[in-house]
Formats: C-alpha cells, sequence, structure tokens
C-alpha cells in the first residue's frame, strides 16, 4: 500500500502589529552601505532587494549669540523577524507487504528565527481510499529522537494534530530547534490493496513581524523581491 503525503510549508506573516508604520514627518531616505566580504556595497544597487534602509528626519537649526544650544538626537532602529528553517522531506511514501503496526520517523525539522513563530496544521487525518473495502488506515503522528520517546510522549491521532498547534520561542542561528516528526499506521486485513493518501499542510507564521515587511517578505513600499 501507498501513503502519498504533501506537506506545504508556507511562511505567513502575523497580521497583529503593536508598532506603527509611520516614520516621523519629513522623514528622507539615505544611502546605506553593507559590508560585504570585506568591502562595503551599496544597498541602492538593487534597492527591492536592500536588506538595510535609513531615513533621517528632524533637521534643526538656528542663529543667535546664544551661548550654548542643546539638540536632542534620537537614534532608533526596527528590525525585522526573519526565518530560516530546512525539513528532510515533504512527502512519505508507505510500501507494506501485510497486515499491522508500523512506525517510521518520517522527517526531521530544524528552525532558527529571531522570534517566536507559531506553527500550525491543517488537513491531517487517516490515509484514505475511496475503493477500499474498509477505506481508512489509522494514522497516528508524534514527535521524539527515538520511537520509544514518542511512544512514552504518546501519539497523537491524524485528526487530532491539527488541533496541536505550537509556538516555538526565538532561537538563534547555531542553535536551532530541531525535532523529528514520526508516523505510525496500522493497517487491517480488511484494508483493500489500492493506494491511501492524505494532502495536509504545516503552516509557519511568524508572530512579531514588522508592520513596514509585505506579507510576502518584500519591502511595503516597494515592487516585491524576497530578500535572503
Amino acid at each position: 500500500m501507498k501513503f502519498l503525503f504533501a506537506v506545504m510549508i508556507l511562511l505567513v506573516a502575523s497580521t497583529a502589529f503593536a508598532q506603527s508604520c509611520d516614520l516621523p514627518p519629513g522623514a528622507y531616505e539615505v544611502e546605506v552601505w553593507k559590508l560585504v566580504n570585506g568591502t562595503w556595497v551599496s544597498e541602492s544597487i538593487n534597492p527591492e532587494c536592500a536588506l538595510g534602509r535609513l531615513f533621517a528626519s528632524g533637521a534643526a537649526s538656528g542663529s543667535c549669540n546664544k551661548t550654548c544650544w542643546d539638540l536632542d538626537v534620537q537614534i532608533h532602529a526596527s528590525i525585522a523577524q526573519w526565518i530560516w528553517f530546512n525539513i528532510t522531506g515533504t512527502r512519505w511514501d508507505w510500501r507494506i507487504m501485510k497486515p499491522g503496526t508500523y512506525a517510521g520517523d518520517c522527517i526531521t525539522f530544524q528552525l532558527c528565527s529571531n522570534g517566536p513563530v507559531a506553527v500550525n496544521y491543517d488537513g491531517f487525518d487517516d490515509l484514505y481510499s475511496p475503493t477500499s473495502c474498509t477505506p481508512y488506515i489509522t494514522t497516528w503522528y508524534g514527535y521524539g529522537p527515538s520511537i520509544y520517546d514518542v511512544d512514552r510522549a504518546g501519539w497523537v491521532r491524524a485528526p487530532d494534530l491539527n488541533g496541536d498547534d505550537d509556538i516555538i520561542p526565538e532561537v538563534c542561528p547555531g542553535h536551532c530547534t530541531t525535532f523529528k516528526l514520526w508516523s505510525k499506521v496500522q493497517v487491517d486485513s480488511c484494508n483493500t490493496a489500492c493506494e491511501y493518501h492524505d494532502d495536509a499542510r504545516i503552516t509557519l507564521c511568524l508572530q512579531n513581524q514588522k508592520c513596514w515587511v509585505d506579507p510576502d517578505g518584500s519591502w511595503w513600499d516597494r515592487d516585491a523581491c524576497v530578500v535572503d
């Protein structure tokens, strides 16, 4: 029997923003340079894909015989949330000769981000075939470094995984969150010799994205270019 499993990973920016998108009145953009392999490179060469921008505002002037002038200066930086992830597979194929209960380490998942990331599950269900006398193969999922750890933690029925969303806290590069997703199937003697299938989706949602970043990952006020 064949297990065809598709997982689509979407990077979706959170729509709940606590900060204002507005720059101070009179703000104007100035050129930014980035140090690349010891050489300063202007970010204005390809502005849609620039990684940094700088705006100046609050001009001041004066003219009289006053001895001392106090000029209050404000420096502010707004840092966007980024994500790096690696998944070893988005499709899993079972080949099963005889009835029984089987489990396997489907994927290893690594994730780093400078903010919390929500992991949302949708569409997970028992494997299904409309042509089988017993149309469903009972399916579970579980997390753990080994099958014994998953057994101790407990398996989650496939439909219940959709309500088991998680929040992964901020994790810096070099200390990425790593976890394994396991799959378990119970093949009965009444499962017809045919193909069983499920389509599901895992969505990664950045929880602290800035309002000046478009949901597609580009600058909100420029043509789309998803920066690295």
